[in-house]
């Protein structure tokens, strides 16, 4: 068993090149976990070709009306994908709160890393795309 800590490193989606090397720039650790939670959350069913289980149904619940029904489907929705498709993570808390005025959901994610003590908070906006 390592003595160090395991880290987590992912290529940045933005595609920014390294300033040194050239190559793709790198995300590690938390930077790298909040992001996979939220390409996660922002993915639906069936739009990966290869592995269409991936993702969560949030979207389709951005076009129900804005009730307390809806933010607790929303949380499941967020609880199930992030439980099924984040091993790096361990869900502690989620809060909803919708904001009716800009047609949008504020979501709070609060997770800890595998094997750290620290916890990390994930924010987004969720709203229909135009």
């Amino acid at each position: 068993m390592p003595t160090y800590p395991k880290g987590y490193r992912d290529i940045d989606l933005d595609f920014i090149a390294n300033p040194v090397t050239g190559d793709i720039a790198t995300v590690a650790d938390t930077n790298s976990v909040k992001r996979g939670i939220s390409n996660i959350l922002m993915t639906e069913n069936r739009e990966r070709l290869f592995n269409p289980e991936l993702g969560s149904g949030i979207k389709n619940l951005l076009f129900e009306p804005m009730t307390d029904l809806t933010i607790e489907r929303l949380e499941g929705e967020i609880t199930s994908a992030i439980s099924a498709w984040e091993d790096r993570a361990e869900l502690l808390e989620i809060g909803i709160v919708a904001e009716p005025d800009n047609n949008r959901y504020r979501v709070a994610v609060i997770f800890r890393i595998i094997n750290q003590i620290e916890e990390q908070t994930l924010e987004l906006f969720l709203q229909r795309e135009r």
